[in-house]
């Protein structure tokens, strides 16, 4: 299947060479041969047209997944991982006082212990801060609201959202025979900060603000979330959206306990322009609450909180 751009773009293809066809028919002749070359070159056109506007296509998308095909590359903020499952985090960047790596439990999906009440969400959902972490209900947030300290780094994808992933990609190649995979999933706080920056650069503020999460505010920072890419397909670009693959993923992922995180047509809610390829781990029973049938609703709507940069946590 064509996407919408692909299919606008072959039509356009075709009207050059259309054209000429036409005007060749108006000339009056009776030459056969001069029809037949008429012909030939109409299709020679169309062919040469619709090649560079596919390879124009393909030199676009990667380009624009370049920065976040690097996600998956070793950078030079990692962290050590000891037996007793803490960190050690060497920034060499900043010199602001923050909580220690050691006192996170990147393994707890709901709210570890301890920690303090901060106050309610609008529907009345508990809002807990636990070592500058926050949670809501339970769940750990992060949006423009809710953000995470610079050194809360766990590494990797949480190895219960990455089991449950590795379920719900092998579902997909059993049931349909799609090849998907997490192309990038857990992001550093200044692999972020690289990131976002790039697309200030490249777009202005205002538009990355829409796509992009400033550093500190990456849900990819958690190590609950990825974003989906599959063979042959677009990758972390809106191409993916209207792919089998991405309606499968939108229909299936609650039942291994993953959500659609940015909804479409709620980015007023979310924050974010609509992504298809991205997923949140919440669980099971939470992610089937939120699919509501097909019809998602985001975090923010459901608990009754904001993503808003500078709005008020509690």
């Amino acid at each position: 299947m064509f996407d919408k751009i692909t299919l606008i773009y072959i039509a356009i293809s075709a009207i050059i060479p259309i054209l000429y066809l036409i005007r060749f028919v108006t000339y009056k002749t009776k030459k056969k041969k001069q029809y037949v070359r008429a012909l030939a070159i109409s299709f020679l056109m169309f062919f040469i047209l619709l090649f560079l506007g596919f390879a124009f296509k393909l030199v676009y998308e990667n380009t624009l997944n370049k920065d976040d095909k690097k996600d998956n590359k070793t950078t030079t903020t990692e962290v050590t991982t000891t037996k007793e499952n803490t960190t050690k985090v060497t920034e060499t960047t900043t010199t602001k006082k923050t909580t220690k790596a050691s006192s996170y439990n990147y393994d707890k999906i709901l709210t570890p212990t301890g920690g303090e009440v901060i106050g309610k969400t609008s529907k009345g959902y508990e809002i807990k801060n636990v070592d500058g972490i926050y949670y809501i209900d339970g769940y750990l947030v992060a949006n423009k609201t809710y953000d995470l300290p610079e050194t809360y780094n766990p590494g990797s994808l949480n190895a219960t959202v990455k089991a449950a992933a590795d379920k719900m990609f092998a579902a997909a190649k059993s049931e349909k025979g799609y090849n998907m995979w997490a192309q990038s999933g857990f992001r550093s706080y200044n692999t972020q900060k690289s990131i976002y920056n790039n697309y200030v650069n490249r777009d202005g503020k205002a538009a990355a603000d829409r796509y992009s999460a400033r550093p500190g505010y990456s849900e990819h920072q958690t190590g609950l979330a990825f974003d989906v890419c599959a063979t042959n397909k677009p990758c972390i670009t809106n191409g993916f959206d209207n792919t089998d693959e991405a309606k499968w993923l939108s229909e299936n992922a609650y039942k291994y306990g993953f959500i659609l995180r940015y909804v479409k047509g709620k980015e007023n809610e979310t924050g974010y322009m609509y992504e298809s390829w991205h997923f949140r781990y919440v669980g099971t029973e939470l992610a089937e609450k939120l699919y509501n049938n097909g019809d998602w609703i985001s975090m923010e709507t459901y608990f009754g909180f904001t993503s808003e940069y500078g709005a008020n946590k509690a």
